[in-house]
């Protein structure tokens, strides 16, 4: 919000993403006669394009260069989120960014135990404009969740990069005929399998690792409802990011998504315990 309060754009091209970030978008509609198009129609200057990459819940990949230069031809901005791929797995503002944002509840702090967001600008004027406008709203962080986020970027190259390293592990093992497609799952999303949206462009834009977000869709919806309840070491919560992982029947909080589809934010356990859960849960739901 204070981002597209800082820019105040006449258009917002978006496509899908984060339910959150189209609850905000649909409060200022009415207020700052905001519009919003797609993601790749015409805009003009001063106006916003709001990236998402990868984007919430099937990891899609796009090209922020590619939408860095759209934008700044016609005068605009580009603002990427960049929740699901933190440093070091992505570095947006080298690309082109204007601003980048974050939900630091996420990766940054790393432990599902704080509530913060990170606006981050490339131009110093931006980011002292924005911060003087947060401070005048009155909308600056605690001193816990400060405390917290600090304790936590200590550990967040290390963190995300273990993340990554075991979510690329497990959509292999999910997406292989011999693992998880002969126990039900129907599709696999995550920019490390060749046949995902945007995979020849995460081999460049994200040369730290694809994440450690990805999303499964089982053959039914009853299988995908029950899925979570028949694992032991996931846990079902709506979140992603922390040290534990995590899988939700996303259709739960998110009327956009298919009803089969599961989002799964993998922790910092051991991959095989993992694959081991998925296998034993997966067997459960096979038939139903």
């Amino acid at each position: 919000f204070a981002t597209l309060f800082h820019f105040n754009p006449k258009k917002v091209a978006v496509r899908g993403g984060y339910h959150g970030t189209h609850n905000i978008l649909n409060v200022m509609i009415p207020r700052m006669e905001t519009k919003i198009v797609d993601l790749d129609d015409e805009i003009g200057e001063g106006d916003v394009i709001w990236l998402e990459t990868p984007r919430n819940p099937t990891c899609d990949v796009y090209d922020i260069k590619a939408y860095a230069k759209a934008a700044h031809d016609v005068g605009g901005f580009l603002v990427v989120d960049a929740t699901m791929a933190p440093p070091p797995l992505q570095r947006a503002l080298h690309l082109g960014a204007d601003v980048v944002v974050h939900s630091a509840t996420k990766y940054y702090a790393g432990h599902s135990d704080a509530l913060i967001g990170v606006a981050v600008a490339n131009d110093p004027i931006v980011g002292e404009s924005l911060m003087g406008e947060r401070s005048a709203l009155g909308s600056v962080p605690g001193g816990l969740e400060t405390w917290l986020l600090l304790r936590s970027l200590r550990t967040l190259h290390v963190r995300v990069r273990q993340q990554s390293a075991t979510a690329t592990k497990l959509a292999a093992w999910l997406d292989s005929s011999d693992g998880g497609r002969k126990l039900g799952v129907k599709t696999v999303y995550h920019p490390s399998l060749e046949h995902s949206k945007g995979h020849k462009v995460a081999l460049e834009q994200m040369p730290g690792g694809f994440g450690g977000v990805l999303a499964i869709e089982l053959k039914t919806e009853d299988a995908a409802k029950e899925l979570p309840s028949k694992l032991d070491l996931l846990c079902d919560a709506t979140s992603l990011g922390g040290v534990e992982s995590l899988i939700e029947w996303r259709r739960k909080y998110d009327d956009n998504v298919s009803p089969t589809l599961l989002r799964i934010s993998v922790g910092l356990e051991d991959c095989e315990d993992i694959i081991k859960d998925f296998q034993n849960g997966l067997t459960k739901v096979l038939h139903m």
